[in-house]
Protein backbone atom coordinates (compact mmCIF):
# COMPACT_ATOMS: atom_id res chain seq x y z
CA UNK A 1 0.00 0.00 0.00
CA UNK A 2 1.38 3.55 -1.11
CA UNK A 3 2.26 6.28 1.39
CA UNK A 4 -0.89 8.36 1.40
CA UNK A 5 0.15 12.34 2.16
CA UNK A 6 -2.69 13.37 4.67
CA UNK A 7 -5.26 16.32 3.35
CA UNK A 8 -3.56 19.81 4.96
CA UNK A 9 -4.82 20.75 8.27
CA UNK A 10 -6.38 24.52 6.93
CA UNK A 11 -5.99 25.99 10.56
CA UNK A 12 -2.60 24.59 10.95
CA UNK A 13 -1.16 25.60 7.32
CA UNK A 14 -2.91 29.10 7.79
CA UNK A 15 -0.89 29.51 11.59
CA UNK A 16 2.20 27.99 9.74
CA UNK A 17 2.59 30.80 7.36
CA UNK A 18 1.43 33.52 9.51
CA UNK A 19 4.19 32.43 11.80
CA UNK A 20 6.75 32.99 8.35
CA UNK A 21 5.23 36.09 7.76
CA UNK A 22 3.74 34.23 4.24
CA UNK A 23 0.76 36.38 4.16
CA UNK A 24 2.50 39.90 4.50
CA UNK A 25 5.02 39.12 2.00
CA UNK A 26 3.82 36.71 -0.92
CA UNK A 27 0.06 36.83 -0.70
CA UNK A 28 -1.61 38.37 -3.88
CA UNK A 29 -5.06 38.97 -1.83
CA UNK A 30 -4.78 42.56 0.49
CA UNK A 31 -6.46 41.80 3.03
CA UNK A 32 -4.30 38.75 3.62
CA UNK A 33 -1.00 40.65 3.36
CA UNK A 34 -2.45 43.98 5.76
CA UNK A 35 -3.18 41.33 8.38
CA UNK A 36 -0.61 38.72 8.27
CA UNK A 37 -3.28 36.78 8.17
CA UNK A 38 -4.58 33.63 5.45
CA UNK A 39 -8.07 34.31 5.19
CA UNK A 40 -8.33 32.72 1.73
CA UNK A 41 -7.94 29.01 0.96
CA UNK A 42 -7.96 26.25 -1.79
CA UNK A 43 -11.36 23.67 -1.06
CA UNK A 44 -9.95 21.10 -3.27
CA UNK A 45 -6.61 20.53 -1.44
CA UNK A 46 -7.19 22.81 2.13
CA UNK A 47 -4.17 24.63 1.80
CA UNK A 48 -4.14 28.45 2.05
CA UNK A 49 -3.89 29.97 -1.61
CA UNK A 50 -0.25 32.13 -0.65
CA UNK A 51 1.54 28.71 -0.77
CA UNK A 52 0.97 29.06 -4.89
CA UNK A 53 3.29 32.02 -4.90
CA UNK A 54 6.10 30.16 -3.20
CA UNK A 55 9.85 29.20 -4.56
CA UNK A 56 10.61 25.55 -4.49
CA UNK A 57 13.11 26.51 -1.21
CA UNK A 58 10.44 28.31 0.50
CA UNK A 59 7.83 25.40 0.24
CA UNK A 60 9.81 23.45 1.59
CA UNK A 61 10.76 25.47 4.58
CA UNK A 62 7.08 25.76 4.84
CA UNK A 63 6.29 22.10 4.70
CA UNK A 64 9.17 21.13 7.24
CA UNK A 65 7.85 23.43 9.86
CA UNK A 66 4.11 22.38 8.81
CA UNK A 67 5.04 18.69 9.62
CA UNK A 68 7.04 19.62 12.54
CA UNK A 69 3.93 21.58 13.75
CA UNK A 70 1.59 18.79 13.17
CA UNK A 71 3.98 16.54 15.24
CA UNK A 72 3.78 18.59 17.52
CA UNK A 73 0.12 18.88 17.83
CA UNK A 74 -0.11 15.23 17.99
CA UNK A 75 3.05 13.49 20.54
CA UNK A 76 3.58 16.75 22.78
CA UNK A 77 2.48 15.74 26.32
CA UNK A 78 2.55 12.11 25.46
CA UNK A 79 5.38 11.45 27.77
CA UNK A 80 8.11 11.23 24.91
CA UNK A 81 11.30 12.82 25.08
CA UNK A 82 10.87 14.48 21.05
CA UNK A 83 11.19 17.75 21.96
CA UNK A 84 13.98 18.12 24.54
CA UNK A 85 16.97 19.36 21.73
CA UNK A 86 18.88 22.16 24.09
CA UNK A 87 20.33 24.46 21.68
CA UNK A 88 20.86 24.74 17.49
CA UNK A 89 17.91 24.92 14.84
CA UNK A 90 16.23 21.46 15.95
CA UNK A 91 15.25 23.82 19.20
CA UNK A 92 14.64 26.52 17.29
CA UNK A 93 12.30 24.06 14.90
CA UNK A 94 10.59 22.85 17.90
CA UNK A 95 9.72 25.90 19.63
CA UNK A 96 8.11 27.19 16.33
CA UNK A 97 6.37 23.98 16.23
CA UNK A 98 4.72 24.23 19.60
CA UNK A 99 4.19 27.61 19.26
CA UNK A 100 2.25 27.36 16.00
CA UNK A 101 0.84 23.99 17.94
CA UNK A 102 -0.52 25.85 20.50
CA UNK A 103 -3.29 27.40 18.79
CA UNK A 104 -4.72 24.55 17.24
CA UNK A 105 -7.95 23.32 18.97
CA UNK A 106 -7.59 19.79 18.05
CA UNK A 107 -4.52 19.37 19.64
CA UNK A 108 -4.45 15.97 21.89
CA UNK A 109 -5.91 16.16 25.54
CA UNK A 110 -5.29 19.80 25.69
CA UNK A 111 -4.39 20.07 29.55
CA UNK A 112 -1.74 17.43 29.63
CA UNK A 113 -0.10 19.09 26.54
CA UNK A 114 -0.06 22.66 28.27
CA UNK A 115 1.38 21.35 31.15
CA UNK A 116 4.02 19.95 29.22
CA UNK A 117 4.66 22.57 26.93
CA UNK A 118 5.16 24.38 30.65
CA UNK A 119 7.42 21.69 32.00
CA UNK A 120 9.97 21.78 28.76
CA UNK A 121 10.18 25.53 29.17
CA UNK A 122 11.23 25.31 32.79
CA UNK A 123 13.34 22.42 31.64
CA UNK A 124 14.91 23.76 28.84
CA UNK A 125 14.79 27.72 30.47
CA UNK A 126 16.88 25.87 33.70
CA UNK A 127 19.51 24.47 31.02
CA UNK A 128 20.06 27.41 29.61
Amino acid sequence: MPYEKRPMDTGLAARTAEILAVPHMVCRRRDCRRRNACRWHFKSNREPCCLRNLTAEQRQVFDAVYEEARFAEGFLGSGSHFFEARDGERRMLDDVAIEIARTSPSRWRPEIWDAARRKREKLLSSRD
